[in-house]
């Protein structure tokens, strides 16, 4: 991309391109190359875990900057907006992320930030489609961004116990419902070992009557 800038500016200098041309091609150079910077990871806080977007996020930026570039090029004027749309999209990643701590839950948007106490959390709400959502003590639901199903385990172990362990719940659960389906087996097969009704082998005989001489029935 930046190789792809620098060829536009100096053929569009030579050939008096619009100046919009040029300039518009900055907003997805500028993309990469803050993608391509190498960045100094800093240590992790103690006490505090931050669930973000997956890092993988960025190659899709990138994807989505070449797509947006082309479609440019070909209609400068009317597809400027499409700029935007790759630092709409490092703008949300940066942004969507749940902070958890010993002070509560931090819940960061594109456009928002909240904090919650863990006074206000009674637990979790898990929905078949979105994010996880936290239940507070009034009863109301707050979406926990970036935390999907998959990244569940990893706050109910950041929480040290103040959530509630589902997982643990799960397969309690499961292992009481095994344990009652073997025990109503092994009572059945007890029941039918002792039933009555099989045959015993004996044979019954019976003696003959004998009719006296001159007797009627």
């Amino acid at each position: 991309m930046v190789l792809a800038y620098l060829i536009f500016v100096v053929v569009g200098t030579a050939q008096d391109w619009s100046l919009g041309l040029r300039i518009g091609l900055v907003v997805p150079t500028a993309v990469v190359v803050w993608l391509l910077i190498p960045r100094k990871e800093s240590g992790p806080t103690p006490g505090v875990h931050v669930i973000g977007v997956p890092r993988l996020a960025y190659i899709g930026v990138l994807v989505l900057a070449f797509c947006v570039f082309f479609a440019f090029v070909g209609w400068p004027i009317a597809l400027w907006w499409l700029l935007l749309a790759p630092v709409i999209a490092v703008w949300w990643v940066t942004r969507t992320h749940t902070t958890v701590s010993d002070a509560g839950l931090d819940l960061s948007t594109m456009v928002s930030s909240k904090h919650l106490d863990w006074a206000q959390v009674k637990g979790i709400s898990i929905p078949k489609r979105g994010y996880i959502r936290a239940r507070l003590a009034d009863d109301s639901e707050v979406k926990l961004p970036a935390v999907g199903y998959d990244r569940l385990r990893e706050l109910i172990e950041a929480s040290d116990g103040r959530l509630p362990d589902v997982f643990a719940a799960a397969e309690a659960a499961e292992a009481e419902r095994l344990a009652a389906e073997r025990a109503q087996a092994d009572a059945s097969t007890d029941t039918d070992a002792d039933a009555p009704g099989a045959p015993t082998g004996e044979t019954e005989t019976h003696s003959g009557e004998t009719e006296e001489p001159g007797t009627t029935r």
